[in-house]
């Protein structure tokens, strides 16, 4: 079972990352937000349907931060929630919200967005509803933008599985209350604090904040 108090701190995340008054996307909760799902705190369609909602709010500024959260969510939480974003019921209220959009940008990130999962998913017949949904939209006459490959890579580059233990992949060390453990985002193995120290965003991930990777990966993607 999940938790209220789970959540509550998604929710917490949540409007903290679509706040109207924010200048620029909050990439430490948006994070957060993929790491609640990715960790199991909450179910990949609680969180779809608590930022779907987002996506309606009468602020432009509210709903484009929402879709920059379901895009991160799509790059960086693996299949669960891939099945869930592409239903051909959550296809079809994107279809019908680019219609009654009045705003061009979410319309234009909308078409952005079915168009490069389309790309990304096209050999996953299981997917098959995103690819529909683009061609029958393209039937109605909507223009899509030019396509970013480089944005649909995600499905090749999934950001790993969170290793677990009670120890250091690195030097060994145990884990306490104290020597804390943390995770390398780009490998998904467990290190202490003073092997974890480095940041680093990762394209492929869709990370383009700073974050906490191990020695190692550090010197791959800083080469």
């Amino acid at each position: 079972m999940f938790g209220r108090s789970t959540t509550t701190n998604f929710d917490r995340l949540l409007e903290k990352a679509t706040s109207h008054l924010l200048l620029e996307p909050d990439w430490t909760s948006i994070l957060q937000i993929s790491d609640c799902i990715r960790q199991g705190d909450v179910q990949p369609k609680y969180a779809l349907n608590a930022t779907k909602k987002k996506l309606y709010a009468q602020n432009p500024h509210v709903a484009l931060y929402a879709l920059q959260v379901l895009e991160s969510c799509v790059k960086n939480c693996g299949a669960p929630f891939h099945q869930e974003i592409t239903s051909r019921s959550f296809m079809e209220e994107l279809r019908e919200l680019i219609k009654t959009t009045t705003n061009e940008n979410v319309k234009n990130k909308i078409l952005e967005l079915i168009q490069t999962w389309a790309h990304a998913f096209r050999n996953e017949p299981s997917y098959r509803a995103v690819q529909d949904t683009v061609n029958l939209m393209k039937m109605e006459g909507f223009k899509f933008p030019a396509l970013k490959e480089s944005d649909a890579m995600f499905a090749a580059d999934t950001a790993p599985e969170w290793a677990d233990g009670d120890c250091c992949h690195r030097c060994r060390v145990q884990f306490t209350v104290v020597q804390r453990k943390h995770h390398c985002r780009n490998c998904g193995q467990i290190f202490c604090g003073k092997c974890s120290s480095r940041n680093s965003a990762i394209p492929r991930f869709g990370i383009e904040k700073e974050v906490r990777v191990c020695e190692a990966c550090w010197e791959k993607l800083n080469k």
